[in-house]
């Protein structure tokens, strides 16, 4: 059976050979170091950099750098994917995309989610910290504290008053929308079919609940606005929930299916965004999962997948073995978009290695 360390070696083997990198993507194949084949740069290369970044380059693309080593990104997309460990991936063979992913783009061999079960880790992606959320509650009210979540009631403490990256964005005028796949009505705050409120984060925070129209334009359905947004006015951060049959939750009761059918569903939403010029000139896709397999029953803190995709980026396999979490995650996207650290992300290590050095 293979495992993450069998992946590794091969990755390693395939970047020491100098491969070419693994097609990702259908007829319209793209890599994971796909570029315009001109970039748009100014004559004084960067044309300028905001304060606290310097001019430099990532793969011959000039680029405003901040003190951390993080390029200033155009556009973030991360996909947040559900409960699956590196060895569990790594012994699938119903993921033939991500298997190509992971030898044309970059990933970390150390990522871990920061709590159980899978709210928590969501929270804290957004907002800096978990706020005291231990189970998987509703975001109208404190419905947890008569449940059970691994055995320990908890008290969830939904919704949370706290400032969260949506609020940073806003108030910094940078744009984003949350897309979640069969949402349906715009900030939908109840489960229904396979739309999991649970794995929407920011509608867990006061600030977009007081606020019905805010929230209704930031907090969107998936498939309704997100190809339409993408192709004619793709906001600068964008936050991507599948819905509970494309994002691969949990190993059983659907087992391989569950996996083959995330697969599907990334080969062509990654694809589609890896073709965009949103991603093309300056972006970053992150492709994350929450937590480890089983809500951490049985494998506490296993490493969990992450891939970190964008022409400014490392690619042809590179595994970075450096520690990294949810929090790091939080502040590489806050060092990229010129925002201030929010919570635990201000002592957070951004994932600088995965860029060359200018």
């Amino acid at each position: 059976m293979r495992s993450l360390a069998y992946l590794l070696a091969t990755l390693a083997t395939v970047a020491a050979c100098g491969n070419d990198p693994s097609p990702i993507g259908g007829d319209d194949t793209v890599t994971a170091d796909a570029a315009p084949a001109t970039i748009d740069a100014p004559s004084d290369a960067c044309g300028g950099c905001p304060d606290g970044t310097t001019c430099g380059t990532a793969n011959d693309v000039p680029v405003c750098r901040t003190a951390t080593g993080i390029p200033r990104f155009e556009h973030v997309f991360v996909i947040l994917m559900e409960n699956t460990s590196w060895d569990t991936l790594a012994q699938t063979d119903n993921t033939p995309f991500l298997h190509g992913l992971f030898a044309s783009g970059a990933v970390s061999s150390d990522y871990h989610g920061v709590e159980h079960p899978s709210l928590p880790n969501y929270v804290a992606l957004v907002g800096g910290g978990t706020g005291g959320i231990a189970c998987d509650c509703n975001p109208t009210g404190d419905a947890c504290t008569a449940l059970s979540c691994n055995t320990v009631v908890h008290n969830c403490g939904c919704p949370q008053d706290g400032e969260h990256l949506g609020d940073q964005l806003d108030a910094a005028g940078v744009s984003w929308r949350a897309y979640a796949e069969d949402m349906g009505t715009p900030c939908n705050l109840t489960s229904s079919g396979d739309y999991a409120v649970r794995h929407v984060p920011f509608l867990y925070f006061q600030s977009l609940q007081d606020d019905a129209t805010r929230c209704a334009d930031r907090v969107v359905d998936y498939d309704l606005e997100f190809p339409d947004d993408l192709a004619a006015t793709p906001r600068r951060f964008n936050f991507i929930a599948p819905n509970l049959v494309s994002d691969m939750h949990d190993p059983f009761p659907a087992g391989a299916q569950n996996y083959a059918n995330g697969d599907a569903w990334l080969d062509a939403e990654v694809t589609r965004i890896m073709m965009s010029s949103a991603y093309q000139d300056r972006g970053l896709l992150v492709i994350v999962w929450d937590e480890d397999d089983l809500s951490g029953v049985l494998a506490p803190d296993d490493p969990i997948p992450m891939i970190l995709l964008s022409p400014l980026a490392k690619h042809d396999g590179y595994v970075s073995d450096v520690h990294a979490d949810h929090y790091d995650l939080l502040a590489t996207f806050e060092d990229g978009l010129g925002l201030p650290r929010l919570g635990a992300a201000a002592d957070a290590t951004p994932l600088a290695d995965f860029f060359p050095a200018q």
